[in-house]
């Protein structure tokens, strides 16, 4: 049982690294079953076909993400603080692990007709709306919901800039996506003291 957890957890991590630096489209089994040191046999022992594994890989990312994020925001104070710390958090995430910038979005745009992998890519963004809802509630902010679809709009946006300029241009591009996000926030807030 062991090793059985231990190739599953060498082709998800395998399959996020090289299902990001070269796409899913462009990456077939062999190439993941390489980099993981398994066999091909062994890749469909554990997923039932290349959706399913690219599927696994997404959600294997975003819990890594969740858990990353959790910690940074631990460290801030609860309301606006913890809200803007997200975007100082993506400069960070960025600056070490997003140079092809957002793995769900280039997922989503080369597998549209792709259902299972849509359905991961779904619930990240599921998973990160809710979030910024929580945290635009937490700050006391004005309308949450909409608040959050802002922000995931801008946090988006910073990913395509990414994706198109290169990584070069994450620092400028979330900085750019903070200033914004704190003009969104101060207003939702001020909206809120006056109602």
């Amino acid at each position: 049982m062991q090793r059985n957890t231990t190739s599953r957890a060498r082709l998800l991590a395998a399959a996020e690294q090289v299902f990001y630096e070269r796409g899913i489209a462009n990456t077939n089994i062999d190439a993941v079953a390489r980099a993981a040191g398994v066999t091909k046999p062994t890749v469909y022992a554990h997923f039932s076909s290349k959706s399913a594994l690219a599927a696994g890989a997404l959600e294997a990312r975003q819990q890594r993400i969740a858990a990353d994020l959790a910690a940074h925001l631990s460290g801030e104070a609860a309301g606006a603080p913890r809200l803007n710390a997200l975007f100082t958090w993506l400069t960070s995430w960025y600056g070490h692990s997003g140079h092809r910038g957002c793995a769900f979005l280039n997922a989503a745009a080369e597998s549209a007709a792709d259902d299972v992998v849509a359905a991961a890519v779904r619930a990240e963004k599921q998973w990160l709306l809710e979030l910024l809802h929580d945290l635009c509630e937490e700050a006391g902010c004005d309308s949450p919901g909409e608040l959050a679809s802002q922000l995931l709009l801008l946090i988006d946006g910073v990913a395509a800039r990414v994706l198109v300029h290169g990584p070069d241009r994450a620092t400028e591009s979330t900085a750019t996506a903070a200033r914004a996000a704190a003009i969104l926030i101060t207003a939702a807030s001020r909206n809120h003291d006056q109602s």
